[in-house]
């Protein structure tokens, strides 16, 4: 049954996105790859034209949840996977993602990674836990994690919000509980590439501190 719409949101991954994508192919019942190319001025366009089912070039950067909009609603599949386009051979863990929500456990299945956290660096992590706590008397794990999937019934609730860069994932955590979604966190061995304690790192918890701090504002009203 192949009726799972994988959609990447890519910027700038060029030395990642292929095996990305490979690694996806390999998955049972994968429907369709979608990657939403955020602007990037690098080759990954060239490469997702090549490997992709579908390849969506947005001119100007403009954030991770514009590009997961665009792409939510070209999905045909019944089953929508949200992956992010530097996990490389390890997006095929996304089948782990798949299967409760194919045998109908949960609404929506969410990658939580069983690792020893650095100190310092979960600062970011467990603001977005204790907002999702806030507004939903839930504890979740990993509400951080872009590796999701969920059924396509839930695109109706999905499209009618707003989304804005990183904050993406913390937002639609608690529209998903607020709308009365089951949430299941399941373990894998997915991995992003290590940006540690270098410049990218700590400006891209900062791009993440400020998303999450935006989309409270619109969770609020």
């Amino acid at each position: 049954m192949n009726d799972v719409s994988v959609i990447i949101p890519a910027y700038n991954e060029e030395a990642r996105i292929e095996h990305t994508i490979k690694a996806i192919r390999r998955i049972p019942g994968i429907h369709e790859v979608i990657v939403v190319n955020d602007g990037s001025v690098d080759g990954t366009s060239r490469i997702a034209h090549l490997y992709a089912d579908v390849t969506i070039d947005i001119e100007k950067n403009v954030g991770k949840g514009n590009a997961l909009l665009v792409g939510w609603r070209m999905a045909q599949g019944e089953l929508i996977a949200c992956v992010d386009a530097d996990l490389e051979e390890t997006a095929s863990e996304l089948e782990k993602l798949i299967v409760p929500i194919r045998e109908n456990r949960a609404d929506l299945a969410i990658s939580t990674i069983k690792t020893g956290e650095k100190a310092g660096f979960g600062l970011v992590k467990r603001r977005a836990q204790a907002i999702v706590y806030k507004y939903t008397g839930m504890n979740v794990i990993s509400p951080l994690s872009g590796q999701r999937v969920f059924r396509r019934k839930w695109l109706t609730l999905l499209l009618e919000q707003e989304y804005r860069g990183f904050g993406v994932e913390i937002k639609m955590t608690v529209d998903f509980i607020l709308a009365g979604a089951k949430i299941i966190e399941v373990e894998t061995c997915m991995a992003h590439r290590e940006m540690g304690k270098s410049f990218a790192g700590f400006y891209h918890r900062f791009k993440q501190w400020v998303d999450i701090e935006r989309h409270m504002k619109v969770v609020r009203k």
